[in-house]
């Protein structure tokens, strides 16, 4: 008859393996990081977006407007790529870098900045007046980075007498 014995008993086994699982949580504490959104180097947490002058004269249903604002950014990774979107009327999102003819990428710095002239987003169907979020949103992943508020109000083609939006200040 052949009898095995086992060295290890069950008291040293289950203390061992206490062990190694203490050892373990440890190590992890140790190496995880508070990163989290920026543990794939595309969001830094600090992401600005401004937008002035924030409240800009919109005249819907024209042609074409001159009207401009300026859009700058700061907070952002070194040469990352960011699209700057504003909802239209149908609620599509419209890159208003690209309608400026500009590819919106953070200097060494983290910053951009380009002005942006509402020319054809006035057109009936497309652009309209009310409160809106510009959005900055990373170009890879579409992740949001930063918001701005813009009001677009029609100041200069209101008749007297009517009523003006509560977003819009004249």
């Amino acid at each position: 008859m052949i009898r095995t014995h086992s060295q290890l008993s069950p008291r040293f086994a289950m203390v061992s393996l206490a062990a190694a699982i203490l050892v373990g949580l440890a190590l992890a504490a140790a190496l995880a990081t508070n990163e989290g959104v920026r543990a794939d180097s595309h969001v830094t947490g600090t992401e600005t977006l401004v937008v002035t002058p924030n409240e800009a004269d919109f005249v819907p249903g024209t042609r074409s407007s001159g009207t401009s604002v300026w859009v700058y950014g700061s907070g952002f990774n070194a040469d990352q790529s960011v699209l700057v979107l504003i909802g239209d009327q149908r609620g599509v999102a419209t890159d208003i870098g690209a309608l400026s003819g500009v590819d919106v990428v953070a200097n060494d710095e983290g910053a951009f900045g380009f002005q942006w002239t509402f020319a054809r987003f006035t057109r009936s169907g497309v652009g309209g007046e009310g409160m809106q979020s510009v959005t900055a949103v990373d170009a890879e992943t579409f992740d949001p980075l930063a918001s701005a508020p813009l009001a677009l109000c029609n100041l200069s083609g209101r008749g007297e007498g009517d009523e003006v939006p509560a977003h819009c200040s004249a």
